[in-house]
């Protein structure tokens, strides 16, 4: 039995069961604000995507901790099988959506800054094809790893993934998994970044340079955290490497790799309710004037004054 195992495991749940409950609050607070999610209906669709697949991953990370767990109280227990495999090929899935919902966000901004005359590229029904395509695109680029047996069952922590023994199991299924949404997000953004700093003086309205502003301060902030969830995530691809280099690994890597994972999920859920602006709007109370009547209107529960 290994204690640290299951104290990694167990602070696993922890953070689990945090990234669900904020997952769930923030898609409620969208349901039930519907009329703050139609002003910018994209950024709340592909913000949703997101939190859709932590939700619906959440009870395969349990399954996993809670077997491990278990495993180590019981040594001779075994959870070997196709259904395991499968439950592990499922839970990539959801990775592999999460992390190019990332780039759909990135694909999004990119189009209002460098394209905010063609509504075409703004639109709703695009993006909403394209968060549907994700959920169809994932499966797809992980189906050669799962039929090549590269997801595969670790006897000594009771799950299924791809082991950090098989580096080029490894390797070519986590590239496909983030390291290709992180690097396409990043050429969006440095393109982005070369157009702003070209045609600045080309804006000719101010309207149009605080809407650039706006989508720039949110598509930066965005970078850096793909940037954080990316480096937290990245013993994913290092031990494999470090494995083949040394020909060794600590007993406990692969429950401090799976919580330094979630971890950087959890916090990236919390962290988007405080720099995100259009989340932010959800839990702002405001009151405007209607300018024909003079009447005071009210906005998420503020009380009206005729």
């Amino acid at each position: 039995m290994s204690v640290v195992n299951i104290i990694l495991y167990s602070l696993l749940i922890a953070f689990e069961l945090i990234g669900l409950c904020t997952s769930i609050f923030l898609f409620l607070m969208m349901l039930l604000h519907r009329t703050v999610v139609k002003t910018d209906s994209v950024s709340y669709l592909v913000a949703a995507n997101s939190y859709i697949s932590i939700i619906t991953v959440t009870p395969l990370f349990l399954d996993m901790s809670f077997n491990s767990i278990y495993g180590e109280l019981h040594p001779d227990t075994s959870f070997n099988g196709w259904v395991c495999r499968f439950k592990s090929y499922f839970l990539y899935i959801h990775g592999c959506v999460y992390f190019f919902s990332f780039l759909l966000q990135s694909i999004y901004r990119f189009c209002r800054i460098v394209y905010p005359t063609r509504a075409i590229l703004h639109s709703f029904r695009p993006y909403a094809i394209l968060s549907i395509g994700l959920w169809i695109l994932a499966p797809i680029l992980l189906l050669p790893s799962y039929f090549l047996g590269d997801i595969d069952y670790l006897p000594n922590d009771y799950h299924c993934q791809f082991p950090p023994t098989n580096l080029r199991g490894s390797l070519l299924g986590l590239s496909l998994l983030f390291l290709l949404p992180f690097i396409s997000t990043l050429i969006c953004y440095f393109c982005t970044m070369y157009y702003v700093r070209t045609q600045t003086r080309a804006l000719t309205t101010i309207n149009q340079n605080r809407n650039i502003r706006r989508d720039l301060i949110i598509f930066s902030r965005l970078v850096f955290l793909f940037i954080f969830i990316t480096a937290v995530a990245l013993p994913h691809v290092l031990i494999p490497i470090i494995y083949a280099l040394t020909g060794y690994l600590p007993s406990w890597v692969v429950s401090f790799e799976w919580l330094l994972t979630m971890f950087s999920l959890t916090a990236t859920s919390i962290i988007q309710l405080f720099v995100t602006p259009h989340l932010k709007k959800l839990f702002i109370r405001t009151t405007r004037v209607n300018p024909t009547t003079g009447q005071n209107l009210t906005v998420h529960g503020t009380k009206t004054r005729i």
